[in-house]
Formats: C-alpha cells, sequence, structure tokens
C-alpha cells in the first residue's frame, strides 16, 4: 500500500513556491477587479437612484410653488377689478380686457419651467399699466427695454410676484406716489422702489417672497 500523504516539510521542499505566490496574486487581482466593477455598479446605481428620489422632490415642489402663485395672481387681479368696478365702470371695464390677456399669458406659461427674461418683461409692463389704471399717477415704473443677455431666464410669474409685493405692502397715494425701477445689475434683475410700508403689512410674512426663494 502506498501512501500519498507528506509532511509539510517534503511538500514545500520539492514544490516551487513561486509558481503558487504568482497564482495567488493572480488570483486575487481578478477577485478585487470584479469587486471592484460590482461595487461601482452598486455606487453608480445608488447615486442615480439618489439623484432621482432629489428631482423628483425638487419637481414636486416647483408645481406645488407654481399652483400656489396662479390662484395668488388671479385672487389679487379680481381684488382689484372689485374696487375698480366700485370707483370707475369704465376703467373697469377696460382692465378686464387687460386682465384677460395677462391670464391668457399666464395659462401659456404656466407648465413651463423657465422663460426667457424678455417675455417676463414684456409681461411686466402689462402688469404694471394694470396698476396704472387703478393707481394712475400714484404709481410709476421704468423697466428696461433690452437686456444685457437675450438667454436669460426666470421662474415664470416670478418677476409678477415680486412687482406686486411692492404695491402689497407700500402706500400708494397721490401723497405719497410709489416708485418701482427695474434693472440688470451683475446678471441679477433687481426690483427697487421706496421703502413706505403700510403699519397693517409690517409684521405680516406672506408666501410670495418665500415661493420665489424657494
Amino acid at each position: 500500500m502506498v501512501s500519498l500523504s507528506k509532511s509539510f516539510e517534503e511538500f514545500f521542499a520539492t514544490e516551487n513556491l513561486q509558481f503558487y505566490f504568482i497564482a495567488l496574486i493572480i488570483t486575487l487581482v481578478i477577485s478585487l477587479f470584479f469587486h471592484a466593477i460590482y461595487f461601482y455598479r452598486m455606487l453608480q446605481e445608488k447615486k442615480v437612484t439618489e439623484q432621482k428620489i432629489i428631482a423628483g422632490t425638487a419637481s414636486a415642489k416647483f408645481e406645488s410653488l407654481k399652483n400656489q402663485i396662479d390662484p395668488h395672481f388671479l385672487f389679487n387681479s379680481l381684488n382689484v377689478l372689485t374696487s375698480l368696478i366700485e370707483e370707475s365702470p369704465e376703467i373697469a371695464q377696460r382692465f378686464t380686457t387687460s386682465l384677460s390677456k395677462i391670464y391668457r399669458y399666464v395659462l401659456e406659461q404656466k407648465d413651463k419651467e423657465l422663460v426667457n427674461l424678455s417675455e417676463e418683461l414684456e409681461f411686466a409692463v402689462t402688469y404694471m399699466n394694470l396698476l396704472k389704471m387703478r393707481f394712475e399717477d400714484s404709481i410709476s415704473y421704468s423697466i428696461p427695454q433690452e437686456i444685457e443677455n437675450p438667454e436669460a431666464k426666470v421662474v415664470p410669474l416670478s418677476l409678477q410676484l415680486l412687482l406686486e409685493n411692492t404695491v402689497k405692502h407700500n402706500i400708494v397715494s397721490e401723497a405719497k406716489p410709489l416708485y418701482i425701477k427695474l434693472y440688470e445689475e451683475v446678471g441679477y434683475l433687481v426690483v427697487e422702489n421706496n421703502l413706505q410700508k403700510k403699519e397693517v403689512m409690517q409684521s405680516r410674512r406672506g408666501v410670495g417672497l418665500k415661493n420665489i426663494v424657494d
């Protein structure tokens, strides 16, 4: 009977250990390579999933904000119209015609994430003309005829919200006229007005500015 068993000393004495060492290194390298590919794919899938979640959350927030802006605009415009009907039916009729054109713009931009700044400025002119129908010489404004960057874009109706806030939070009267100025400055669009806060509005913080910041 032949014994196949060898002692460790005999085995290591007769075998070329370098061969086994090289085979071990090759096996480890191949194993690490496939593990690296696996973990890289897992990491990429995790990043994609995270980005989808972030994008989905941002999109949901943005849609929520737009849904707040549209009714806010209509509600305040109808309040203005109600006042004009009592004060001047003729102006109220012209206001209604202009309001229909403005709200058509609102509906056209409703599903857009961004619009050209030039379009928003044109809309701002129409909106300010509506306010002048109500306040007449108690309000004045200046809006740039041309913009430095024709590719500039803004969130739809964000400019309207800022203009609306100037009237909502400040006194507008013949004794204290409101001056609103729009201009560009270092890549930003600035809405500026003389500060004459309404007493009843000083302690209130509405959703308008928060919507724009978000």
